[in-house]
């Protein structure tokens, strides 16, 4: 777990200096537990030893959901570009909803198309991020809804490196990564970012992931 735990410290640190500088929210980010915390996981959902470790280790702050029936999750902000929402491994349940589960009311039904090894831990504008937790090293996925799942990283580790990257390059812009015209992403921050990208994730993922968060 060492990459997993470079990279989620490295995470944490460019968001925090966003947050600090640019961010939009209190108390809704992800952080580091004072004390390793065995989380509380539907038992019909799998975790991988990946995933296990960042909800052991780390927290999803959500000061707005507390004492409410809205799903906890932290605000990743990545610029004026998006905002990754990644839910509280308690309300993993209710990510799965629409994808694993479906249906309109309990008792929901299992998909019979969605794999069990599918595991939705985070979104953007309601489409999901998915870990495959049977994989070695929990290769990310990014969907549309409704679309295929594309391989944007071949770890967890590589992902929140990605992240970190990503957050570091919009705060060199002042958060300012969309041109207020035409809301393209500004073709700078593209220079910048995509070749560090390409070394990380290939050119491949890198292309999957921009097209998921709508860089391109």
């Amino acid at each position: 777990m060492q990459q997993l735990d470079a990279a989620l410290i490295r995470f944490v640190e460019q968001q925090d200096l966003y947050n600090e500088a640019y961010g939009l929210f209190q108390n809704h980010d992800l952080r580091p537990r004072e004390l390793h915390h065995h989380p509380e996981v539907d038992s019909r959902i799998s975790l991988s030893p990946e995933l296990q470790y960042l909800y052991s280790h780390y927290e999803m702050m959500d000061a707005s959901a507390e004492g409410t029936l809205k799903m906890k999750n932290a605000a990743v902000e990545i610029g004026d570009a998006a905002l990754i929402s990644f839910v509280a491994p308690e309300h993993l349940h209710r990510q799965q909803r629409g994808y694993r589960w479906i249906g309109m009311n309990e008792p929901y039904e299992e998909s019979s198309t969605w794999p069990k090894n599918h595991v939705v831990i985070a979104n953007v504008n309601d489409d999901p991020i998915i870990v495959d937790v049977e994989a070695p090293n929990s290769p990310v996925y990014a969907a549309f809804t409704g679309g295929e799942a594309n391989r944007v990283a071949d770890s967890l580790s590589d992902f929140f490196s990605a992240l970190a990257i990503l957050i570091e390059a919009a705060r060199s812009y002042a958060g300012e990564v969309k041109d207020e015209e035409t809301y393209e992403t500004k073709p700078e921050y593209l220079e910048h970012v995509e070749p560090l990208m390409n070394d990380l994730l290939g050119e491949e993922h890198t292309s999957h992931l921009f097209e998921y968060l709508s860089f391109c």
